[in-house]
C-alpha cells in the first residue's frame, strides 16, 4: 500500500514539473487536474502518524491547487504564473512524504 502511495506521489510531482514548464498549456493543466485527484484507496489510515500527517498536507495542497486551476487564471502580482506558488508548496510537501515513505521502506527492508 505505501509503495503505491510512493509511486503516486512521484507521478504527481512529475505532473507538477510539466505544469511549471508549460503553465498555459490546457492539456497539461488537465493532466495536472487529473493527477491531483486522490482516490480513497491511497489514504494511509494504517500508517504511522507522521506519514498520515504528511499525506494530509499533500492532500490539502492538492485540493488547494485543484481549486485554483478550476477557478481559472488570475494575476499572481509578482510576474510569475499564478499557480507556481501552489505547485511549489505541493512539491515541497510531496518531497517530505516521499522521503518519509522511503525511510519507512528502508526500515521494513532491514
Amino acid at each position: 500500500m505505501l509503495s503505491r502511495l510512493h509511486r503516486r506521489a512521484e507521478a504527481l510531482d512529475e505532473a507538477c514539473l510539466r505544469a511549471l514548464g508549460h503553465p498555459t498549456d490546457p492539456a497539461i493543466q488537465q493532466e495536472l487536474l487529473a493527477a491531483l485527484e486522490w482516490d480513497a484507496s491511497f489514504h494511509p489510515d494504517h500508517a504511522r502518524p507522521s506519514i498520515r500527517g504528511l499525506f494530509k498536507d499533500v492532500h490539502g495542497h492538492s485540493s488547494n491547487l485543484s481549486n485554483r486551476l478550476q477557478d481559472g487564471p488570475s494575476s499572481a502580482g509578482d510576474g510569475s504564473h499564478p499557480i507556481a506558488h501552489s505547485i511549489d508548496r505541493l512539491r515541497r510537501s510531496l518531497a517530505d512524504l516521499t522521503s518519509a515513505l522511503a525511510e519507512r521502506r528502508d526500515e521494513h527492508d532491514r
